[in-house]
């Protein structure tokens, strides 16, 4: 059976598009006892679930013609946009996720850390690229609205602690950007040296989507 154990959980999540958008961040403090808020969902179509045909076919051919003409940059922006017809169709999705030693810098540079041990009380450092999310428009800005659970849970899958909505995230473009990451920062209190897993859940409010990503850890004296 699952319980609560005492554990505290501070966060930070930061979501970053390039080129740099408005960003939102926050740094809740979470009480395992307290129940999770949640939040009435945005209004928006429904998504395809799971992958769709998508035909880029009249794209590709017109980057093909313009590439042979020497319009390289009409040829990008084919491409651009058969890119996005795929992105907007798939399923919402985590291309990468992995521990990282300091805070990246942008999208693909990071520092991966080369262990998955840490002293109890060590801040955990997660560096996570999304792909597959939605955009709302409003006039020519193209906008995400993004939330994030989280749940904590021994290897062998008790729960010991989750939170729903511990972060939101909305972006602004006048493109819509594809190079999207996230950086979590998890610090849990109170927890004992063993072997544990984070889950993180992203749903995706302008797209419709969610999905989410383990990723493991211990914990050693």
């Amino acid at each position: 059976m699952s319980r609560l154990v005492p554990i505290r959980a501070a966060l930070a999540a930061l979501a970053v598009v390039l080129p740099s958008l408005a960003l939102a961040q926050a740094q809740p403090q979470i009480q395992p006892q307290v129940q999770p808020q949640v939040q009435p969902p945005d209004q928006v179509q429904p998504a395809p679930i799971g992958p769709s045909p998508t035909d880029i076919s009249a794209q590709v051919r017109r980057a093909q013609e313009a590439a042979a003409g020497g319009r390289s940059t009409e040829a990008l922006d084919a491409l651009d946009e058969a890119a996005t017809l795929i992105s907007e169709r798939m399923p919402l999705s985590i291309r990468r996720a992995t521990f990282v030693a300091e805070e990246p810098q942008g999208y693909g540079v990071f520092n991966p850390r080369d262990s998955t041990i840490f002293e109890a009380g060590q801040p955990l450092l997660v560096y996570a690229e999304l792909a597959g999310q939605g955009w709302r428009r409003s006039g020519d800005i193209f906008r995400t609205d993004i939330s994030l659970d989280f749940e904590l849970r021994t290897k062998d899958g008790q729960a010991l602690v989750a939170q729903k909505a511990f972060n939101t995230i909305a972006t602004a473009s006048r493109r819509r950007n594809r190079e999207f990451f996230l950086y979590l920062t998890y610090s849990f209190t109170g927890v004992e040296p063993g072997d544990y897993v984070v889950r993180t859940i992203v749903n995706d409010r302008a797209g419709n989507k969610q999905t989410s990503f383990d990723i493991a850890f211990s914990v050693r004296k």
